[in-house]
């Protein structure tokens, strides 16, 4: 019997509600989540999204996936969790947690005694996740962040079938690329990652990314909606026929370029732009535009994945993402 915060969950059951959760600081937020319990038998796929609160296409494709989904097309159970961080969608609050200013996408696996946002990501993780077979994590640019859409995957060294699995479902997804990340690599790190997590507990898991700079279209929210629906029918969990993006292609490494200085942050390249070894990427100088600072080159054959949307910059900053070709 499947059980979500103690709750029974039986066929044909279908429910959206609030869960609350405090921290050891007398401090509150909800926790919004939903079952979609098919009527007939089939796997559990936990979808989750707004893990950052003002990335709107995911939370947007989710409620979506609710409202549409009925349980007499849905073979096996849909946990979801629109809002993984309502008090950062509540307050319009980009990357962090206002509660505790902590991200959360850097704290998973979290901790059940500490602070609010790592409560939220113990909960998710072993209240949610952990309960499935499979998860999507959706993302998008945050409200700084304008990307061009492609889906990750973890590298999970001590089981590669579950490192295939996902691969399979981030292609699936539909999105122009597909990337890996790795806790330790030489591509970008998804330590304290949602999806990263949920890997290594040996639970196929990926996190697509499409849209951002704070905008909710129509066009990105059903990139998501579309994508996952891909895979509840490649899971054989939903009837119907995968669209297929004849235009993917998976990228051989990921990384990020950052920021080693505050100043203004002169990029010259947009996401999905191809670019060739030895472009001029983008430049750092000082806060009058004289002093160069740091200039950036591709070093490889690339595309652009996302860029910060921000003129200025601070140290530590990411300020774009490269797929190498």
């Amino acid at each position: 019997m499947l059980k979500i915060l103690d709750r029974e969950i039986n066929r044909g059951d279908k429910f959206i509600t609030d869960y609350q959760v405090t921290d050891g600081q007398g401090g509150e937020t909800l926790l919004p989540y939903y079952v979609i319990a098919g009527e007939q038998d089939g796997p559990v796929l936990c979808i989750t999204s707004g893990v950052h609160g003002t990335e709107y296409p995911g939370i947007g494709a989710n409620l979506k996936l609710y409202n549409d989904i009925q349980t007499k097309d849905l073979a096996g159970t849909i946990i979801g969790v629109p809002q993984c961080n309502f008090a950062s969608f509540q307050a319009k609050q980009p990357f962090v947690n206002p509660i505790d200013g902590k991200n959360l996408n850097d704290t998973f696996p979290g901790s059940a005694d500490g602070t609010m946002t790592e409560r939220l990501c113990h909960i998710l993780v072993h209240e949610f996740a952990a309960k499935a077979q499979y998860h999507i994590d959706m993302h998008s640019g945050d409200s700084i962040e304008w990307l061009h859409p492609y889906a990750f995957y973890h590298i999970n060294e001590q089981d590669p079938a579950v490192t295939e699995i996902a691969r399979a479902m981030a292609k699936v997804y539909g999105l122009n690329y597909v990337s890996y990340t790795e806790t330790a690599g030489a591509g970008a790190t998804d330590k304290g990652n949602f999806y990263a997590a949920v890997s290594e507990l040996g639970i196929p898991s990926i996190q697509p990314e499409i849209g951002g700079i704070g905008l909710i279209e129509c066009k990105t929210k059903l990139l998501h909606y579309n994508g996952a629906r891909n895979v509840l029918i490649h899971l054989g969990m939903l009837p119907g026929v995968k669209t297929e993006n004849s235009s993917q292609q998976e990228l051989s490494r990921f990384y990020r370029l950052k920021s080693d200085f505050d100043g203004i942050y002169h990029c010259f390249v947009r996401p999905g732009d191809r670019i060739e070894k030895g472009r001029h990427l983008a430049t750092i100088t000082d806060y009058h535009g004289q002093e160069i600072y740091k200039e950036f080159y591709a070093e490889e054959d690339c595309v652009v994945l996302w860029v910060m949307s921000t003129f200025a910059t601070c140290k530590g900053d990411n300020l774009m993402a490269i797929g190498v070709i």
